[in-house]
């Protein structure tokens, strides 16, 4: 699913409240984040950077996840400081862009409601400035922005020379079945890479940086399996230690519930 599900308009001054990214719900049922070429060679460290195919048409994305939701492995990950996708860090805010990819773009504010109790933090303060927090999201914000033509040209240049091919998962992860579709990748062919030589000489070396990052990046699917797995059974044990809870006897009575004379 997408993590943007109630996306408006940024009205300055309006009472727009930002919390913590684990706060969100919505980013633990999220399983990619489209991503600007700018951040592919920290990510690729991390995530697997692929193509997801939309009609016609292809994006650049970082998968986050094999499967949603993963609650427990994205909180996780976010206390250890995990590097996540700008698009991430800048929410909930978020931009349209023209058909042609203009840097400039309307900014956008997902309403969606954080976890109960969640404290939240102005967008803007009383005098109707931008507040410090929302400075660093919108500033992740128009960092992925800016980039978003570039990334937009490669990936048409390249899908143009027919280099993205379908990428089908079908993983079992011990008990559980794992299908994604609809992602790709670049064509691992020694034929297909000669050509990716023809595009570095219209959109410079970078293009050919790009697929050393995607390339690299795909052996993060084990992360990402091991991934699944643990969240698999972390689940598993707190569902019996909550079990383990209702079931315990309180003081003053047996295990079959009677008091203690």
């Amino acid at each position: 699913m997408s993590m943007y599900q109630s996306v408006q308009a940024l009205q300055q001054g309006a009472e727009h409240l930002l919390f913590d990214l684990a706060d969100y719900d919505s980013l633990a049922e999220t399983i990619y984040v489209p991503i600007a070429v700018v951040e592919a060679q920290t990510l690729a460290h991390h995530y697997p950077l692929v193509w997801r195919r939309a009609g016609e048409t292809f994006e650049l994305v970082a998968l986050l996840s094999i499967s949603a939701p993963h609650y427990l492995m994205w909180r996780q990950e976010l206390k250890l400081g995990l590097p996540h996708p700008l698009l991430i860090e800048a929410y909930p805010l978020c931009a349209a862009f023209n058909a042609e990819g203009a840097e400039r773009g309307a900014v956008l504010f997902d309403a969606v409601a954080p976890v109960e109790g969640a404290k939240g933090t102005p967008v803007f303060k009383a005098d109707r400035t931008i507040s410090s927090a929302a400075a660093q999201r919108l500033n992740a914000l128009q960092v992925y922005a800016s980039d978003l033509a570039r990334t937009q040209a490669f990936t048409k240049a390249l899908a143009g020379q027919g280099l993205l091919l379908d990428w089908p998962v079908r993983l079992l992860v011990g008990s559980d079945g794992v299908e994604l579709d609809g992602f790709c990748v670049l064509d691992p062919a020694a034929a297909a890479r000669k050509t990716l030589s023809v595009l570095v000489a219209d959109h410079g070396f970078s293009i050919a940086e790009l697929a050393t990052f995607h390339d690299l990046s795909l052996f993060n699917m084990q992360r990402l399996v091991d991934r699944h797995r643990s969240e698999r059974l972390l689940a598993q044990a707190g569902r019996a230690e909550t079990a383990r809870a209702q079931t315990a006897p309180t003081l003053g009575q047996t295990t079959d519930g009677a008091p203690i004379l």
